[in-house]
């Protein structure tokens, strides 16, 4: 591996431990059960993953449960569900065994994004004054799908040589679409039990699951054309020709 992509990824850790600390002196949930459910259906919603053609890498639904975290509960809260669900989704039922690297990069990616976006939606609208919870939704899911994506495309970039211009993209194209609903979902399940009833916000599950299954089935239909039309170059050609890109290594991204 590169010295830069060590040093990239060592930094992304020391945010993150940076963070895991201030979590630690700042743990005191309201309603610890609340907590335990919400934080068990995010895990079972980590475990739902969906991997992309071309690329070893996945997503999942748990973005959902971050979002709807950052408005119902505290930051040390939201911060460990965004960790657990890190860890879940890259040792879940994979292809194949996750190197220790990309395990530790794929957490501490996931509470630094999670702690930005929660940072962003509270403190900042704090300082401009604005109490909205549909601003909070909005903020939140910016900052995080917009550095989530960036901080994976930049060691997937500096581990694999490659243009951070080709690879942002890529990526972006592929989740942007399912962080979209997914960030429409979080801000109705929040506004719908905004800490007065969580049930509602549960419902949740059901909805994302239903979502899920059918972007899984929007993939393979992608996957199986790509397929098809490998299969016509090879015939015609004698020999497959695949973008640069869709041969990279993309298992960072959990």
């Amino acid at each position: 591996m590169p010295s830069l992509a060590k040093a990239y990824i060592a930094t992304i850790s020391v945010l993150a431990t940076a963070v895991l600390t201030v979590v630690a002196f700042r743990w005191n949930p309201e309603n610890l059960g609340h907590f335990v459910l919400f934080f068990a259906l995010a895990m079972l919603a980590s475990a739902m993953k969906i991997r992309l053609p071309g690329f070893k890498t996945t997503i999942s639904t748990n973005f959902v449960f971050i979002l709807i975290g950052i408005a119902l509960f505290s930051f040390s809260e939201t911060v460990l569900i965004g960790l657990g669900g890190a860890l879940v989704q890259s040792l879940w039922k994979t292809q194949k065994q996750p190197k220790p690297v990309q395990v530790l990069f794929n957490g501490a990616c996931l509470t630094v994004c999670t702690a930005a976006a929660f940072w962003a939606s509270h403190s900042v609208l704090a300082l401009l004054g604005w109490s909205s919870l549909t601003a909070m939704m909005v903020l939140g899911a910016c900052v995080y799908v917009l550095l989530n994506t960036g901080l994976v495309s930049l060691v997937i970039s500096l581990a694999e040589r490659c243009s951070l211009k080709q690879v942002w993209p890529s990526c972006y194209e592929w989740t942007f679409p399912y962080f979209l609903v997914g960030a429409a979902v979080a801000g109705l399940a929040s506004a719908a039990g905004h800490r007065s009833n969580l049930g509602l916000t549960l419902l949740v599950v059901p909805v994302m699951y239903s979502v899920y299954v059918y972007y899984k089935m929007h993939i393979v239909r992608v996957a199986t054309t790509i397929a098809s039309a490998a299969k016509a170059r090879i015939m015609f050609w004698g020999k497959e020709i695949l973008p640069a890109a869709r041969q990279k290594n993309m298992l960072w991204a959990p």
